[in-house]
């Protein structure tokens, strides 16, 4: 199969050569139209003088002073022209018949009535037509040929950006994605392939990135449960163990497979969320309502670690276009990382609005994030070095974030290190 090089090539000398044919057609065809339309002026101009001439010169009625006129007019006529005499019957007085183009008029000169022709042979016109078509004939490949040349350089050129683009595609692999593609200075059609090119590798750059460190982090995660669960087994298994001890170890792998179970199912909901996958149901929705519900789940939990809680919320309804179970599992992230961060002290809960908002509040009085670490929290997998003893895997802050945004929502956060943190999520208040 050609290539787009030998394509294009053959398309403009095609293109060019039937141009150049039609050229060549034209010019003949107007060239020849142009002299014999310059004939039939002379031809004319001639017939006009003529009849000037014999009107004026003859002086008497009979058909030798016309013939004499036109003998003499006729001595003055170009080679290979002239004009006959004739009577009004057709009968021939003077001239001869001359081959070539001719003008025939009716002419009365002192009461006698005449008719004459002017003629003109075309020798010297076709002779002109068929050193034109020789001309054009020999010039018509040679300029092909000249058009072929320059099409073949100019496609080299104009194709060479293309070759420059595919080797340096060619060395694009997962390994060096951070190689880019040269981008040619003009603003052509090129460039934007190039542009487009990059800004692909860039994505795919940064998603190969992300996937790479989102599988790293996983596997960590995933690892010291796992590690911690077959090693409470062999040990168990090595020795005989009392009912206790038993029970106690099995609280332990069940408290590490709870661990691993949450982490397994963030993983697939942030993997659906990245895969267009996950869907909200949108309705309208209290968030008092929902508040109240996560409350009633967490205040047990609340009251046995001995942290005081409290809820503020206005009169009247606060409602938002949302999934129900999706802003519940927000808030129930926001209060787990309250509590996990918070040793002892207070948890505080208010819903509030305005500018056309509804603001929903957790704030804590534990241990804070540090400066260094804000900017990072909603990271998959990402935890601050003093959190870590806390237990979590590092994807919640990342769910809450997604749960807000897909709601057209926003978070955000407060935090001195050793002063608590405060979130707050922003939801369009449903009018």
């Amino acid at each position: 199969m050609l290539g787009i090089r030998h394509r294009l090539l053959l398309w403009h000398s095609a293109v060019f050569a039937v141009g150049l044919i039609v050229f060549a057609v034209v010019v003949w065809w107007g060239t020849r139209q142009a002299l014999y339309r310059d004939l039939d002026g002379w031809l004319s101009a001639q017939a006009d003088g003529w009849e000037r001439f014999v009107t004026h010169e003859v002086d008497g009625d009979e058909e030798e002073d016309a013939v004499r006129e036109a003998r003499e007019f006729n001595i003055g006529l170009p080679e290979a022209s002239g004009i006959q005499l004739m009577r009004r019957d057709g009968t021939r007085l003077f001239g001869e018949d001359g081959v070539g183009r001719r003008v025939e008029r009716s002419l009365t000169v002192r009461g006698k009535s005449y008719r004459y022709a002017l003629w003109r042979g075309v020798d010297g016109i076709e002779s002109t037509l068929r050193s034109l078509s020789v001309t054009l004939v020999a010039l018509t490949p040679l300029f092909l040929l000249l058009s072929l040349g320059g099409g073949w350089l100019l496609s080299r050129r104009a194709l060479r950006p293309v070759d420059e683009v595919t080797e340096a595609a060619r060395l694009v692999s997962l390994q060096n994605l951070s190689t880019r593609l040269p981008v040619p200075g003009h603003r052509d059609e090129l460039q934007r392939l190039s542009l487009a090119w990059n800004e692909m590798l860039g994505r795919l750059e940064d998603s190969t990135r992300r996937l790479t460190q989102f599988t790293a982090d996983a596997s960590h995660e995933l690892r010291t449960p796992v590690a911690v669960v077959r090693a409470a087994a062999e040990i168990t298994l090595r020795h005989d163990r009392s009912v206790e001890e038993h029970r106690e170890v099995l609280q332990k792998i069940l408290g590490q497979s709870e661990e691993m179970t949450a982490t397994i199912e963030n993983l697939m909901e942030l993997a659906r969320a990245d895969a267009g996958q996950a869907r909200f149901v949108f309705a309208p929705v209290d968030v008092g309502q929902v508040l109240e519900e996560v409350r009633t789940q967490v205040g047990p939990m609340l009251v046995a670690r001995g942290l005081a809680f409290s809820v503020w919320m206005p009169e009247g309804n606060l409602r938002v276009a949302g999934d129900r179970s999706a802003l519940r599992r927000l808030l129930l992230i926001l209060m787990d990382n309250a509590m996990k961060y918070t040793p002892e002290g207070r948890i505080d809960v208010a819903v509030s609005s305005g500018a056309g908002e509804v603001v929903l509040e957790v704030a804590d009085t534990g241990i804070g994030i540090a400066g260094e670490d804000l900017p990072r929290i909603f990271d998959r997998f990402y935890q601050a070095d003093r959190a870590r003893a806390r237990g979590g895997s590092g994807l919640g802050l990342s769910l809450a974030q997604w749960v807000a945004q897909g709601h057209r929502g926003r978070i955000e956060v407060e935090s001195e290190l050793g002063a608590g943190a405060r979130f707050r999520v922003y939801f369009p208040e449903l009018g």
